[in-house]
């Protein structure tokens, strides 16, 4: 079953063919460096990376691209850039704000075991790209210049909203309350912005001192390493309007070829009390407090809990079932590598039905990429191969292939502990747990029973006894 995936643009699924091949090309929109990141960020790019993992998986060539807003993001064209209040605020220069909250992202990242992406670039290493791409639809007609500043002419660009699917009355309504006297229409948005003297940030150009407008940012960079046409574009949903429409008329206005991008795959928002999780309305969880309370697989196996295109609430009690899924994956695996130190024949019927539910699980990747009908699939693999291994009904080849198997489908979404492992115990503990094995094979229970106590007294072992045999804990993994 091949890959189909949601488009935004045409609002429907659709099969997924890359427009070079295996190679894909995907860039997503990056954080503006002026805070810590939070859970919102964290559940649009947990998301993001799984699909690079599974594209890659399906062995696509996958170059992924984020770029880094370090200036000229603002709520509109009259309001303060973002980046350069926290450091007027702060007493700082905007590139201390930014490497410094540019780090802690990437370290939050890291531990919430997040692939770096193959390009990541910063919109002010990119003036120049910047400046040729507003020069470039100034002499096309598509911009205008007004008091020192640059804005896109909406009205000169065809179905423009076609991604929002806003009609022209909507999208006037739809424009910021506060519009600067020199627009031509209240739709139109700022490509460069004449600076004020008091402005940190700023840059010559053709039409004099000036810093960039938000969402130019974006098309350059892309223009810059992917050319006038790619794969994916992804990011939140709320992106989608005014920022991803602005994207796809500069670009589209810049090189004349549709469209821009393929596929363009949206995150539904991450929510609190059932309202968005946000920066601005300061009711956001940072992603570091989060990962102080929470394992990272735990908020991993959140995340991929719900499908990526609904909406997320944050709750304790969602993120309590998801660290019961991860201990059950890593209890499982603790269970197949203790099982396998005792040789079994078994009846070889497990691998068929292991492989059978991963084909359901590659079925719901693939459509879509509904994480959470995977991980079910996933949960049903660890719960078919205890039951083997309860009962005795296994081969060591089998179960070390269900092991495999969790192992290789877990890593899509990074919800097994990275210290999941079975600890070593002493070879005279193993061979008296073995004769205990003996003994009660000749119901010998007394004998059992002592060697029981000689296990939990000499090295902190507590047995558990199943049909396929006595699995082993420490004991203050009772308490």
């Amino acid at each position: 079953m091949p890959l189909r995936i949601f488009n935004t643009m045409t609002k429907k699924r659709e099969l997924f063919k890359p427009l070079d091949g295996r190679k894909v090309k995907m860039f997503v929109c990056g954080v503006t460096e002026y805070d810590f990141v939070h859970l919102g960020h964290a559940r649009t790019y947990a998301f993001y990376d799984t699909l690079v993992r599974f594209l890659r998986h399906q062995e696509f060539d996958v170059t992924y691209l984020q770029n880094v807003t370090d200036v000229g993001h603002m709520t509109d064209d009259t309001g303060e850039d973002k980046v350069e209040r926290k450091a007027l605020k702060e007493k700082k220069t905007p590139q201390q704000i930014v490497d410094f909250y540019l780090r802690h992202h990437l370290e939050a990242f890291d531990r919430l075991h997040l692939l770096r992406p193959d390009i990541l670039e910063k919109a002010t290493d990119h003036i120049p790209e910047i400046v040729a791409q507003v020069r470039a639809l100034v002499d096309n007609g598509h911009a205008y210049l007004a008091d020192g500043s640059i804005y896109f002419d909406v009205s000169k660009f065809k179905n423009y909203g076609k991604l929002s699917r806003r009609h022209v009355e909507e999208l006037k309504a739809g424009a910021r309350v506060k519009v600067k006297d020199e627009k031509e229409d209240p739709r139109d948005f700022a490509l460069w912005i004449k600076s004020p003297k008091s402005h940190i940030q700023k840059w010559d150009s053709p039409w004099g001192v000036g810093y960039p407008g938000w969402h130019i940012e974006d098309t350059a960079i892309a223009l810059r390493y992917f050319g006038p046409q790619y794969d994916v574009h992804g990011g939140a949903i709320e992106l989608a309007f005014p920022h991803h429409e602005a994207e796809i008329a500069q670009a589209e206005a810049t090189t004349g070829k549709r469209p821009f991008v393929k596929y363009w795959v949206h995150t539904g928002v991450l929510t609190i009390k059932r309202e968005k999780m946000a920066k601005s309305k300061g009711n956001f969880i940072r992603l570091v407090d989060a990962l102080e309370k929470h394992e990272p697989e735990v908020l991993r196996m959140w995340i991929a809990s719900t499908h990526y295109r609904k909406p997320l609430d944050y709750n304790e009690r969602d993120i309590g079932n998801a660290r019961k899924k991860v201990e059950k994956l890593a209890s499982t695996i603790e269970r197949i590598k203790a099982a396998a130190e005792r040789p079994n024949g078994g009846s070889h019927i497990l691998t068929n039905r292991l492989f059978k539910i991963r084909d359901r699980f590659m079925a719901a990747m693939n459509d879509d990429v509904n994480t959470p009908l995977a991980l079910s699939h996933l949960l049903d693999i660890a719960s078919l191969t205890n039951r083997h291994m309860d009962g005795g009904d296994y081969s060591t080849i089998e179960i070390e292939s269900a092991r495999k198997l969790i192992e290789e489908l877990g890593a899509f979404f990074q919800v097994l502990p990275k210290r999941a492992k079975v600890e070593k115990i002493p070879d005279r503990a193993r061979k008296l747990i073995a004769l205990r094995e003996k003994a009660r094979a000749a119901k010998d229970f007394a004998r059992s029973d002592e060697l029981r106590k000689i296990l939990q007294d000499e090295f902190g072992l507590v047995l558990e006894d199943t049909a396929g045999g006595a699995k082993w804990k420490r004991a203050k993994e009772q308490i």
